[in-house]
């Protein structure tokens, strides 16, 4: 009786009809979730639209396998497939379920979190993405050691004989021995300090050799009276980045890891990367990690193989049965069976695989029509303003951007990037502001490349750079660029800044290939004021005031141009340092030199 029954709804659970269905349910899903994710991007709210991780995508997909285990059991039941067709049937359809089920698992319990951590203070918080809430692990993480390995560092040394005259200068690298031609010398730097501005070197001559000496720019004497010189730098590469993470807490166990860029660490079935650090303004370093956890991950591929293999073997069977056949009909893996599962299970295989790549990359988002943010906009995924597009910021807008690196790809998430138009509105009494979401983790920067963008009335802080800006046609008017790690960097002459502040940046305005246009500003309080790294001039700055802490202006040993800084006040003796040896083209002019603060400059 109970046989009886449970037959219709084993019928209906197995038939092609609910499969088809619960394809299509799943289908539109895939495209809505793929339509509607934004993340936490500008004014979307708690992962909305994320469709990939709610029932209404797991829902269906729990239902697809029961499908699939249902019209697997009885076809196998009536015993319609026999010998390599069986084992070849039996691995399709339990590679779908264990591809469906490694889906559903990580739909329910995997995260990606990050957290920032202090040298020496353990902690097992967290900020889970999934549902934006702070969470702890059942152990702690502390960083015990943070390290950086620079590139070989690129010199230029220059060599004096012993009658005084100048030989050079050489571009060489750290660790890279050169000889001087028309003498008997060679020399290898070994290190360069960037802040005591000192070159370790070794150095041979007439069948002598001495080690270790040190010079700084006025020049170490060495055997055949010869004088080593260190010209000029390039400024230090970073080539790794490297941290030390101790475990402690599950069951007791311990653990301490190295922990690198694309080499995580394991524990607590949670993989930990390395995805940012800096100083903070006490000058302790912070470590940001990235933790991610995806327990259906091996369910998911193993299914996938799984499939894969009994597809080759199902192909392999139809050729040779077909081979075997004398002009008579084939007979194929895929050809015969009432319910036609096999279609249907490799639409599934390309549906899940379609959301699992989807959930992969849909990360960040395009801006392709024209889009208008007021009020409070967070900012947690990179967002693109394409060509044809139009962003406009309105005046009082907070613009919230994340320092965290979910993707590790060694920038902050929280970035805008323009290639189409752009617009902030602020007032004097309502300005835009772009800062911090989280206030101890800075933002990336907003890169205008190639753009149309004006930009009034605006603050921009807390970021690794506040200002991108690459050629295009670009005024900053009444702007502030404050505490970021740089203020603005610039390529080609397109940047025109009127009446803005610069201050308290590690540097102020970089720039190459070109320099900006600047009147009636404040560049002060920044380590370096003005940097023009290197390529042609054109930069020209008036009518400002330049008073900086270290530097006021930096001139790279690559700098080909001229860069006009008449008429400015300096707060005294302009504080120049120009890299480039005697005889290079180009010059830095600063007469006449204002001798009062001109009135009414900067945007305060």
């Amino acid at each position: 009786m109970r046989d009886r029954e449970q037959a219709p709804v084993l019928r209906f659970l197995s038939s092609t009809r609910l499969a088809i269905a619960l394809c299509l349910i799943l289908a539109a899903g895939g495209i809505a979730g793929s339509v509607l994710y934004n993340g936490n991007t500008a004014a979307s709210t708690r992962g909305s639209g994320n469709l990939f991780h709610s029932p209404v995508f797991l829902l269906p997909a729990f239902l697809l396998i029961l499908n699939v285990a249902c019209c697997a059991f009885t076809r196998l039941r009536a015993g319609l497939f026999h010998g390599l067709r069986a084992v070849s049937f039996i691995g399709l359809h339990a590679g779908l379920l264990l591809l469906a089920a490694g889906l559903i698992v990580d739909g329910r319990y995997a995260f990606v979190g990050t957290q920032y951590y202090r040298i020496g203070e353990p902690s097992a918080a967290h900020f889970d993405w999934r549902d934006n809430n702070d969470r702890t692990f059942p152990f702690t993480v502390e960083v015990t050691g943070f390290s950086e390995r620079y590139h070989p560092m690129k010199l230029q040394v220059g060599i004096k004989d012993a009658a005084g005259k100048k030989i050079g200068p050489f571009m060489v690298r750290e660790g890279v021995s050169f000889k001087v031609p028309g003498v008997d010398l060679t020399v290898t730097p070994r290190r360069f300090d960037i802040r005591e501005k000192k070159l370790t070197f070794d150095a041979s001559s007439a069948g002598r050799e001495v080690e270790g000496v040190m010079a700084d720019t006025s020049g170490a004497a060495i055997p055949g009276g010869f004088l080593v010189v260190p010209v000029a730098w390039a400024d230090p590469e970073v080539a790794e980045f490297a941290a030390k993470i101790r475990f402690a807490g599950v069951e007791g166990a311990t653990g301490i890891q190295d922990l690198r860029v694309n080499h995580p660490a394991y524990f607590g079935g949670v993989t930990f990367c390395l995805s940012t650090s800096y100083l903070d303004a006490a000058g302790g370093r912070i470590v940001g990690l990235q933790m991610t956890r995806e327990p259906g991950a091996p369910c998911f591929w193993s299914g996938a193989f799984l499939f894969g293999v009994s597809l080759l073997a199902g192909v392999y069977r139809r050729r040779r049965e077909s081979g075997r056949k004398a002009g008579g009909d084939e007979v194929a893996v895929f050809s015969r069976g009432p319910s036609g599962s096999a279609a249907v299970s490799l639409v599934l295989v390309l549906l899940l695989t379609f959301a699992w790549a989807v959930e992969a990359s849909a990360f960040g988002r395009a801006i392709t029509a024209d889009e208008t943010w007021e009020g409070e906009v967070k900012i947690v995924e990179p967002v693109s303003v394409e060509k044809g597009a139009t962003l406009t910021i309105r005046a009082g807008t907070v613009v919230l951007l994340s320092g965290a690196d979910r993707g590790a790809s060694g920038c902050p998430d929280g970035g805008i990037q323009v290639y189409g138009k752009f617009r902030v509105e602020g007032t004097q009494a309502h300005p835009v502001r772009f800062s911090r979401l989280d206030p101890s983790s800075p933002w990336n920067e907003i890169f205008i490349k190639e753009a149309d963008a004006v930009i009034r009335y605006a603050v921009v802080e807390g970021a690794t750079w506040g200002l991108h800006i690459h050629d295009g046609d670009v005024s900053i008017e009444r702007t502030t660029l404050r505490g970021n790690g740089g203020g603005a960097r610039l390529k080609g002459t397109g940047a025109r800044f009127e009446r803005c502040t610069i201050r308290d940046n590690g540097i102020g305005l970089r720039f190459w290939d070109g320099g900006p246009r600047i009147t009636s500003s404040s560049i002060a309080g920044n380590r370096t004021g003005l940097f023009y790294r290197d390529g042609r001039g054109g930069g020209k700055i008036k009518g400002s005031r330049i008073e900086n802490l270290e530097t006021d202006a930096k001139i790279g040993d690559w700098a080909k141009g001229d860069l006009d800084l008449t008429g400015n006040y300096w707060g005294g003796r302009p504080k120049i340092s120009d890299y480039r040896g005697a005889g290079a083209k180009g010059k830095v002019r600063t007469s006449p030199i204002l001798k009062r603060a001109p009135a009414g400059v900067g945007a305060d």
